[in-house]
């Protein structure tokens, strides 16, 4: 995929697992637009299936947001404790490093998650169910099966019935804090994963209204950040040049690239998933305005 550029979701290729339970596809957009820290994937589960075997990562937060379809979100903190709850289109999921074992069951319509994750320095995952660690691409204990097989091989997960009450790192975002404004043509109206309690991650949605923009032309100096459009049209501003946006586009935008970059909204307006990492002593630079953010509430000329 080009750098800096956005690209449709459709043209990255998706990956295929298929063993037991485990059904679906993955396309890594992250990784198709060149990011060196965020994981930003959709995964589409097959009906009935699951993606991946419980699991929690050791140094790694993610957050999903259900596209399409319905299903159970499985969570397990012991061998005596497995729960699950309903997720449907709008859920978002806050999954934070060393919590408890989870992973995403299908309905029979099938589930699609878009899926952002802060990016491990150890790949170490624990899968309690089969008592193994993944450790990146190899996995502990060595002489066992590849956790997949062994997950396979232990039969059918046999998931509880779904409780009425969902835990707190799971809301729809319809139940989450809007936070809106406008000022001329910079307007916002957003709902955000970090009412979850997110700390380390980004993962938001705006419904844009028409020919506006939700931030000045800006650069990180840390963070990279990432967008999705759901709906609606616009252009993607990097410097001087614009690229067209539309329903399933995908755009990234790299640390400290020099060059000021925003979402500029068409006249059908957007609804747009924003992500990104948070990293401490992140710069904010306004390139056109000539000023910078060394911290939250301050603005600076340079």
């Amino acid at each position: 995929m080009p750098t800096d550029l956005p690209f449709l979701v459709e043209d990255v290729t998706p990956e295929r697992r298929e063993i037991g339970e485990i059904a679906g596809t993955r396309r890594r957009l992250g990784a198709a637009a060149g990011a060196k820290r965020l994981g930003i994937a959709l995964i589409e589960i097959d009906p009935g299936k699951r993606f991946s075997p419980p699991h929690s990562h050791a140094d790694e937060d993610e957050v999903f947001l259900v596209l399409a379809g319905s299903g159970l979100s499985y969570l397990t903190s012991s061998p005596d404790d497995a729960r699950t709850c309903a997720v449907g289109v709008d859920d978002v999921l806050w999954h934070p490093s060393n919590g408890e074992a989870h992973t995403l069951i299908a309905s029979e319509d099938g589930l699609t998650v878009l899926v952002v994750a802060e990016g491990s320095r150890t790949n170490i995952t624990f899968l309690p169910r089969t008592g193994q660690f993944w450790l990146g691409p190899r996995w502990t204990p060595a002489d066992t099966k590849h956790p997949f097989v062994a997950d396979a091989e232990l039969g059918p997960l046999g998931p509880p019935a779904p409780t009425a009450e969902r835990p707190p790192n799971i809301r729809n975002l319809s139940e989450l804090p809007l936070h809106a404004g406008r000022e001329g043509q910079l307007a916002y109206a957003t709902r955000d994963a970090r009412d979850l309690g997110s700390d380390k991650l980004v993962l938001a949605r705006d419904e844009m209204p028409p020919d506006t923009h939700n931030t000045d032309l800006h650069f990180h100096s840390t963070r990279e950040e990432a967008w999705y459009v759901q709906s609606g049209s616009g252009i993607a501003r990097l410097g001087e040049d614009a690229h067209p946006l539309r329903a399933g586009s995908f755009w990234f935008a790299r640390e400290n690239a020099g060059v000021g970059h925003r979402i500029e909204v068409g006249p059908e307006g957007m609804q747009l998933v924003t992500m990104g990492d948070l990293i401490p002593g992140d710069v904010c630079v306004y390139p056109e305005k000539r000023t910078f953010k060394p911290a939250r509430g301050i603005e600076l000329r340079y």
